[in-house]
């Protein structure tokens, strides 16, 4: 399956979670050699440092398993987000040695929930740290490193890494 299809399969898990009037958990899909991990990695966005931990651990996670991309769907506001004025969105970015891709849709709550067409976005229209994520050439994870990845991305974990397939 193309990054393409992979980012809009997600996309509309995204939309299904809106639907059913529940929030979207941040997920990132993680291409690795060994197959698909899903990591969901939701956070207070009052606290800062939780999103930094996080755009921290899963770029080690991917360094860690060889991954070879990764596509994130989350939902986002379109205006100042500490105003939460604005659109909303269901946002998949998605990117690997190749491609930069992101395709978002808008959400419109009223006079009743509908979902604007999908619009592709061109990678300047994109935070460009998104795309300095994903690991390239040899990234070394020590056996230490490795360690407390396995720990936080475990199970029990404060991350879980659950395997698609």
């Amino acid at each position: 399956m193309s990054l393409r299809d992979l980012m809009l399969a997600d996309l509309e898990r995204g939309l299904a979670i809106v639907r059913d009037g529940r929030e979207i958990i941040p997920a990132w899909r993680i291409l690795t050699p060994d197959g698909d991990f899903l990591v969901l990695t939701r956070f207070d966005p009052d606290q800062p440092d939780q999103r930094e931990r996080m755009l921290a651990l899963v770029p080690r996670f991917m360094a860690w398993k060889l991954a070879t991309a990764f596509v994130l769907t989350a939902e986002t506001w379109l205006g100042p987000q500490r105003t939460r004025s604005g659109e909303e969105a269901v946002l998949t970015i998605g990117v690997s040695r190749h491609e930069r891709l992101g395709v978002m849709r808008r959400i419109r709550r009223t006079p009743t929930l509908a979902f604007a067409p999908a619009e592709w976005l061109a990678a300047d229209a994109i935070d460009a740290h998104y795309f300095r994520l994903l690991p390239v050439g040899q990234t070394a994870v020590t056996a230490e490193e490795a360690a407390m990845l396995a720990d936080v991305f475990g199970e029990d974990g404060e991350l879980p890494a659950q395997r698609l397939n």
